[in-house]
């Protein structure tokens, strides 16, 4: 119905034609900037439409609603926001989605969006935003009427934005607070203990560098996200895991 066959593309769907199916299925306002979310993400091609084949890959992205219960955990690299979203799942029934995780998991599953995310990734750059929040979406459709659980993002102003943008504002964000410090000898000592618990750039040096990172862009995240009166609770996690737990386990 709301398909234009273009020369030489077939069946497919420009900018017109996507906001047309969506009011056609009862979204009443169809924001540019979500479009062109939508287009960041389905059309892999990058000629301003969306084929058949493109909108049947990722109709649940474009046509899903937005899930009803988003809460954040960020914090500093080594504040064991991993860990304790883990447990959290485990024991109060959250859905745990990891930004990492899911990336790894869609390469895997070579879809056309996988295909891009490995490119991206062989070239050394950053997945943007618009495809991380359509990865997360996707998982969260899986979950219907859980509260989700996102570890490690957004990262960035323009993560924050675009998650609002196309999957509604989060419940409220979880906010692991530490001293550098500490947070670096957690590093070190987790890239010294046991294999399993490993990671590549657990060393000191991209330690340094990760937290320089972090630094850069995490007072604005915050900042935008208050702006949005997203409700930031900031936690102490110095302290053992358990206490910690505790504590995200009363809220």
């Amino acid at each position: 119905q709301y398909c234009q066959t273009r020369a030489g593309e077939g069946a497919c769907l420009d900018f017109t034609d996507v906001r047309s199916l969506l009011r056609g299925v009862g979204v009443e306002k169809v924001h540019d900037e979500a479009l062109q979310k939508i287009f960041d993400v389905a059309d892999t091609n990058r000629n301003g439409l969306i084929s058949l084949e493109q909108f049947l890959d990722n109709s649940d992205f474009i046509l899903g609603g937005n899930p009803a219960r988003i809460i954040l955990c960020v914090g500093g690299p080594g504040s064991g926001k991993g860990q304790l979203s883990k447990r959290l799942q485990d024991e109060c029934q959250v859905v745990h989605l990891s930004s990492g995780d899911l990336l790894r998991e869609e390469v895997a599953r070579g879809s056309a969006l996988g295909n891009k995310v490995k490119d991206i990734m062989a070239r050394g750059e950053l997945v943007s935003s618009a495809i991380m929040v359509a990865l997360m979406k996707r998982r969260m459709r899986d979950h219907p009427g859980k509260r989700v659980l996102l570890d490690g993002f957004p990262r960035s102003a323009e993560n924050a934005r675009d998650l609002v943008t196309l999957c509604g504002k989060p419940e409220l964000a979880l906010h692991l607070v530490c001293d550098d410090t500490v947070l670096l000898e957690r590093i070190i000592g987790r890239g010294e203990g046991a294999e399993s618990d490993r990671r590549d750039d657990d060393n000191f040096e991209t330690a340094l560098e990760r937290l320089k990172t972090f630094h850069k862009h995490h007072p604005q995240t915050l900042e935008w996200l208050r702006e949005q009166h997203v409700p930031v609770i900031n936690l102490d996690c110095s302290g053992s895991a358990d206490s910690v737990l505790e504590k995200m386990q009363a809220i």
